[in-house]
């Protein structure tokens, strides 16, 4: 098969990456890191869908802006990119802080959201327990050390040395972090509580989070809980990024949720090409 190249654009301040043709699927990434986060899922679903990456303000390629309302921010450029692309609806998939634009712009723009999907992320985001501070006060350390050289944060992550493409993308972020940026996106969406919003919507969700953290699954599982059309995938021996940490099971679990209404011959073929074993998942009903 013929290799897809990506069309790179730059509109308006924002880059983003078009491959593919098909139904579009739009991917958002993490605080302070960018499109390439997901280029195994990219290479993966532009076989059978439009795939767009983009880097939020602020991240990345795209341009700073002198705000503290970057929420809105990113709600007008996901909707120049709609209109860009003339895509009435489309897959919205957001991993960790790109989970929490996610949330937000589908309760202001559910009629732009066909399915939702949801990694490593929050929708209430003020600490409640004690384990719950002990994550707060962990997102605290990422935003002082956004202020710090790489080479003195890199190592306070050397966990994810198991993961190799989530501890190079970790590496690319650290390298690359526009601390002001980051800290702006950070602090807007503290103490933040989407719960009873998101438990108004009527598409289908998907949550993913990897087992590695307890609290980190058990916000996810606050998310299944609060709304009534949502299924959760715990990926075992994974941590947020879990779409680098385990890919194949991401993709797998993705292609699931997005085909569970129809019969896809050509993503089954690619499956079976590659030889895919079962996702090493926690079902929870």
């Amino acid at each position: 098969m013929k290799p897809i190249k990506a069309k790179k654009h730059y509109l308006n301040g924002l880059y983003f990456e078009v491959k593919g043709t098909g139904e579009p699927i739009i991917f958002i990434h993490g605080i302070g890191s960018s499109h390439s986060m997901f280029k195994p899922q990219v290479d993966f679903f532009s076989l059978t869908n439009q795939t767009i990456t983009v880097d939020l303000k602020g991240n990345g390629k795209s341009e700073s802006v002198p705000t503290s309302k970057y929420l809105t921010v990113h709600f007008e450029s996901l909707l120049e990119v709609y209109n860009f692309l003339e895509i009435e609806k489309a897959v919205v998939v957001g991993v960790s802080y790109g989970g929490i634009v996610a949330q937000n712009f589908t309760i202001e723009h559910s009629d732009k959201v066909k399915r939702l999907v949801l990694i490593d992320t929050y929708a209430q985001l003020f600490p409640r327990s004690l384990p719950e501070v002990r994550l707060a006060i962990f997102g605290a350390l990422i935003l002082f050390a956004s202020w710090l050289p790489s080479k003195l944060v890199l190592p306070f992550f050397s966990r994810w040395k198991k993961w190799d493409l989530a501890h190079k993308q970790l590496e690319e972020v650290f390298r690359n972090w526009r601390a002001k940026d980051v800290s702006r996106q950070l602090i807007e969406v503290f103490g933040m509580n989407l719960l009873e919003k998101v438990g108004n919507l009527n598409i289908p969700v998907l949550a993913i989070v990897g087992d590695a953290m307890d609290t980190v699954v058990q916000k996810a599982k606050e998310i299944e809980a609060h709304i009534p059309n949502c299924n959760l995938r715990i990926i075992k021996n994974s941590a947020d990024p879990t779409n680098l940490c385990q890919p194949d099971e991401v993709n797998n679990e993705i292609f699931t949720f997005i085909t569970e209404d129809r019969e896809d011959k050509l993503i089954q073929q690619i499956f079976k090409e590659k030889d895919m074993q079962g996702p090493a998942t926690e079902v929870i009903q």
